[in-house]
């Protein structure tokens, strides 16, 4: 951490008008939510498709065999696509005939299907002093740090949040060009609470009369625009008292 440390104060007093008033190290609790997700693939609907929804919509179908003899198709063919569109809640069978779901009859007019994959876990991390999710970090912290002075452990987070956060970080395009979204949040649990090392510096630039406060967030790799407005924003006006005098 010296070296962090060094590093920084040379960045910093680059700037020859710069003075750093004080130093201190302290760190923000991250939670670590464990998470469970289903996401659906997306794919434009193919005309056979679109031939057996219709035909269950406007015909009474038993069997696969009916549909072979109307759409000129291998039976086990179509007997498979029926599973599956059972399986995706598509179709269902109400008093031995084939009819459309809800879910079946929206897909046929937009024309897009959705398949349901697997369902997968994932790990996030959230800082409520942030009132954000933060990107994983590779830094290993050993550096212990007292809480910082403005820690929030009011905020929470609901499904919604979490199901917005994984749409952002895993919604993709396959290697086959489907597109595949989160469409449903199974569970979330905190499972860890983690700490991010910060390191506050108390400035005061001569020339422009100003104090102000630069924090390196060992998570982030960066400067912590947020902590350091959180920090300005409290205690400016009790630096100008305490320096100045």
């Amino acid at each position: 951490m010296d070296k962090v440390i060094n590093r920084l104060r040379a960045r910093l007093l680059e700037n020859p008008v710069v003075e750093i008033k004080e130093t201190a190290w302290w760190s923000v609790p991250i939670t670590v939510f464990d998470t469970s997700f289903t996401r659906v693939k997306r794919s434009k609907m193919d005309i056979l498709m679109k031939m057996m929804m219709i035909a269950f919509q406007q015909t009474d179908i038993r069997r696969a065999a009916n549909l072979t003899e109307m759409l000129l198709v291998d039976e086990l063919f179509i007997s498979d696509l029926m599973e599956k569109m059972q399986r995706w809640g598509q179709v269902r069978v109400e008093k031995s005939i084939f009819k459309l779901t809800k879910k079946g009859r929206e897909q046929l007019e937009s024309g897009i299907m959705e398949e349901e994959v697997d369902a997968e876990n994932s790990e996030l991390f959230y800082s409520a002093t942030h009132d954000a999710f933060l990107p994983e970090t590779k830094n290993d912290f050993e550096k212990k740090c007292p809480f910082y002075r403005y820690v929030d452990t009011e905020k929470r987070v609901d499904d919604q949040r979490i199901l917005q956060v994984l749409s952002e970080q895993e919604n993709r395009l396959d290697e086959n060009g489907f597109q595949t979204i989160v469409s449903d949040v199974h569970h979330f649990e905190e499972r860890t609470v983690q700490y991010a090392p910060c390191l506050e510096f108390q400035l005061y630039n001569k020339e422009q009369d100003i104090f102000y406060a630069r924090v390196w967030n060992t998570w982030l790799e960066r400067w912590d625009d947020k902590l350091e407005k959180q920090i300005e924003e409290k205690e400016r006006v009790e630096w100008r008292e305490k320096w100045m005098e």
